[in-house]
């Protein structure tokens, strides 16, 4: 893969985003590299993990994802404070990883997570989950559950007691948000998988961190694999 074109996205809500991106500009054309708002061949996003969810969300991404956060980051490789020694052996190496999307189907909308499929209680009680996994049947109570993806299964999930995937996995993980008497314990099922998620009172679906919708009860949210997603690495 060449690259010559590239778009920037940045977080508007961090000033110090917003100072780099106009550095960043300026040092990539400086390299003859093209600055593009559309059709690129790579998207850097500045401003942290949730700039580059949120770029997906608003389908925003062209071409291969680059990320430039802080010290907290974790999806994006390069630091706002190390960029420049990095940024152009990257680009010009242009290795690009593929990972898993997942794809959340919610009345009517098909939805991209790069992370994770959320369904949550709107409230202190618990709700009921009726969960399926290619036509097998789960059923548990707890907050909620996350679906997510070898990308995401070093955020909610792992913080809810899954499991960490490698990035290149293919392979979607089912973890279990406080299952009551633990009844239910994390899922690894693989890429093909088909999954279904009904709970018997309203609850709230939220996408890489971002709240979708009310779910209402026993209404049906399926999940399954989506494009993959391209990262330089």
């Amino acid at each position: 893969m060449q690259i010559k074109s590239i778009k920037i996205i940045v977080n508007p809500k961090k000033e110090w985003a917003i100072k780099l991106a106009k550095e960043v500009g300026l040092f990539l054309i400086q390299n003859k590299f093209k600055i593009s708002k559309q059709k690129a061949d790579l998207t850097i996003c500045i401003g942290g993990d949730g700039t580059i969810l949120y770029a997906n969300h608003k389908d925003r991404i062209d071409g291969a994802i680059l990320g430039i956060g802080s010290s907290t980051s974790v999806v994006c490789i390069l630091r706002n404070d190390n960029w420049k020694e990095k940024i152009l052996d990257l680009i010009k190496s242009a290795n690009v990883e593929k990972r898993l999307s997942l794809l959340c189907e919610f009345e009517g909308k098909k939805i991209s997570a790069i992370n994770d499929v959320v369904i949550h209680s709107c409230d202190y009680r618990v709700i009921k989950i009726n969960l399926k996994i290619n036509g097998e049947t789960f059923e548990f109570q707890g907050d909620g559950v996350i679906i997510s993806t070898p990308t995401g299964s070093t955020a909610y999930a792992y913080s809810a007691g899954g499991k960490t995937l490698s990035t290149v996995s293919r392979e979607i993980e089912i973890v279990p948000i406080c299952p009551y008497k633990r009844t239910f314990e994390t899922e690894i099922t693989d890429q093909n998988s088909e999954i279904e998620i009904i709970c018997d009172r309203g609850s709230a679906l939220i996408i890489d961190g971002i709240f979708i919708g009310k779910v209402k009860p026993n209404q049906t949210i399926r999940v399954k694999k989506g494009e993959d997603v391209s990262f330089i690495v």
